[in-house]
């Protein structure tokens, strides 16, 4: 197929790849061989840490298309589109908005190997709200280079920088501080709207290895409180409507 979101990988492709890495990997002169090896081949695939947390903060972990509003995050602390989570959704329950819904969403489950098995409703998403560099005047100068995406958001409170610095959301109100900026507030209320919050209302965003294993473990614990909290509202609305 072309290039149209359908497209399949196969192990010829994969095996052509390596071979070339190999051969492109010998920087020596000799014709026997020289010093071609496969941790040669695998440093110059080698991706910059910057580049990867760059990428993260500026497309939607699902589609790989530029963040714009609304933008969700799961309680991993991934950032999304949203119009590209209820896609994948719908594509799960079997209803494809269009004809290349469904190689999207086998592409999407392929490329993550079926790391969106979290993502079952509405329910474990929220919407963020991040602010935009461009909406700050005393937000510190961009040191992003030409190979780096543009930074673009940053902390209404200590106006650090997304890529450089450790950012935290309140899953409540869904506001976005810096790792900084959360400490800061003593009273456990949202510096913007003044919601409450605990501990378990904070999710890092784009957080460590340690954070996504941290959040991974506490998913059950929360997706059981949320159902209980569900069926709580629902008990409470059907006395009420039995109460003359």
């Amino acid at each position: 197929m072309g290039l149209d979101g359908g497209t399949y990988i196969t192990r010829s492709d994969v095996l052509r790849g390596q071979s070339w890495e190999l051969a492109t990997a010998d920087n020596s002169r000799s014709t026997r061989g020289g010093d071609a090896s496969t941790s040669a081949a695998k440093d110059r695939n080698a991706v910059d840490p910057r580049t990867v947390r760059s990428t993260k903060w500026s497309t939607c972990s699902l589609s790989n298309q530029p963040l714009q509003v609304p933008i969700v995050a799961d309680y991993l602390g991934s950032l999304y589109n949203r119009e590209a989570v209820v896609e994948f959704l719908l594509s799960r329950g079997g209803a494809f908005v269009d004809d290349l819904a469904q190689h999207r969403y086998l592409n999407q489950q392929r490329a993550s190997k079926f790391g969106y098995e979290h993502l079952k409703s509405t329910r474990d998403i929220f919407t963020v709200h991040l602010t935009d560099l461009q909406d700050t005047q005393t937000a510190g100068p961009s040191t992003a280079t030409d190979a780096e995406a543009p930074e673009r958001f940053v902390c209404p409170v200590t106006h650090l920088h997304s890529t450089r610095y450790p950012f935290v959301a309140i899953s409540g109100c869904g506001h976005v501080f810096s790792d900084r900026a959360i400490k800061q507030m003593t009273d456990l209320s949202c510096a913007t709207c003044g919601v409450s919050f605990t501990e378990s209302h904070l999710i890092p965003i784009n957080g460590t290895a340690e954070q996504l294993e941290s959040l991974k473990a506490a998913l059950p614990s929360r997706k059981h409180k949320s159902k209980s909290k569900g069926g709580s509202k629902r008990k409470r609305s059907s006395q009420n409507a039995d109460t003359p």
